[in-house]
């Protein structure tokens, strides 16, 4: 197949599954990469069992790729799918195709196939740079499939499997900032928030402007107990992107943390976070407790109602509730916000006690 590989660009997906971050190279096309595929569901379904057909030449397989490479553009995972995984019975040894099979598999839902397909992609383009151990396109493709199936390992629940391919594309290619990314999520993952910095640090140092980097450097750098690194990375995220709601969450939650005068200031910056999300949980239910521990309960209120819709299963709303309305010497409802936290854990009971907030990704 002539289409299946060498010039490839960059661009971000953001995997349905478990929100699964990772970048993926497109095959470079010659017209208007803003152009939407026309074709239909039935027409993608057709054309897959033409991919199918033993008559099937090039100029098939060159335009089922290149309309899969489209959907995957447009987001359009299960479609895409039907053509990679046709395209992959057909040319079982092409890498690139398994890569993108696995990929449309994974980000439709399809979790086991997709481990299935990429596992053949690693070992189909390994076996290739055996035969090629100086190219440095081959070495680069295979720390691609590598941080994919460290991807698709983790959310199986394998991490520690996640962590040797996320290794495994490291040492393949150390400059890619997939790979550092990959580890520093899989080091993460195993509790090695050290290791982690030190792989988000990297990564940071080869895009310095990725925000998913920042937050997540920020995140392990607190998570590790390096308060001040951890400030200095949010506010560097928030410089690059003041809109950043994780970036104002953060830190918000981190100075709330600290206590005393950095309070003041934790109170903006989650106020800021729920301005521009207004229904991100954390944020309200943080600025909840600190305001109703600064004595301003009045203007607490408000926050956690929003957070109480959110999460109605959460105690911890109904909790800072019930201590609001007790300082506003409003006796009813605070006994009715705590009589909802006792029938909360009444019905958790037996179950596995879940945290008391919910709260985003690796916080």
């Amino acid at each position: 197949m002539k289409t299946a590989a060498k010039n490839f660009t960059r661009w971000l997906l953001v995997p349905i599954a478990l929100a699964a971050l990772l970048m993926v190279r497109e095959a470079t096309r010659a017209q208007d990469s803003s152009q939407k595929t026309q074709l239909s569901a039935s027409d993608i379904v057709q054309l897959a069992e033409r991919v199918r057909s033993p008559s099937a030449g090039d100029n098939i397989l060159d335009r089922a790729f290149q309309v899969g490479t489209d959907l995957m553009r447009e987001g359009r995972w299960a479609e895409g799918a039907q053509l990679f995984v046709a395209l992959s019975e057909k040319l079982p040894n092409d890498s690139t195709i398994l890569y993108c099979a696995a990929l449309t598999s994974f980000n439709s839902g399809r979790v086991v196939e997709a481990e299935q397909l990429i596992n053949r992609a690693v070992e189909t383009v390994l076996a290739k740079m055996k035969k090629e151990p100086n190219s440095s396109e081959i070495k680069h493709r295979a720390a691609d499939a590598l941080v994919l199936q460290a991807v698709v390992l983790a959310n199986r629940k394998n991490d520690n499997a996640a962590l040797e391919s996320a290794r495994s594309a490291v040492n393949l290619a150390p400059d890619s900032f997939d790979a550092q990314f990959a580890l520093g999520r899989a080091l993460f993952g195993t509790g090695d928030t050290a290791g982690a910095t030190r792989a988000f640090q990297t990564a940071v140092s080869l895009r310095p402007t990725d925000l998913r980097a920042l937050f997540f450097l920020a995140t392990a750098l607190e998570r590790s107990g390096d308060d001040a690194g951890a400030l200095e990375a949010y506010r560097d995220l928030i410089s690059k992107e003041p809109r950043s709601a994780e970036g104002h969450l953060g830190l918000g939650v981190l100075l709330a943390k600290l206590g005393g005068n950095n309070q003041t200031e934790g109170i903006v910056e989650l106020e800021r976070c729920v301005a521009i999300e207004p229904n991100n949980y954390e944020a309200r239910v943080t600025l909840g407790r600190v305001l109703v521990s600064k004595g301003r309960a009045a203007d607490a209120i408000q926050h956690l109602r929003v957070a109480a819709n959110l999460a109605p299963n959460n105690p911890e709303p109904h909790y800072q509730l019930s201590l609001a309305y007790r300082k506003l010497g409003r006796k009813d409802d605070a006994e009715a916000e705590s009589a909802i936290v006792k029938r909360i854990h009444e019905l958790r009971r037996g179950a596995p006690e879940p945290n008391a907030t919910a709260t985003p990704e690796m916080r």
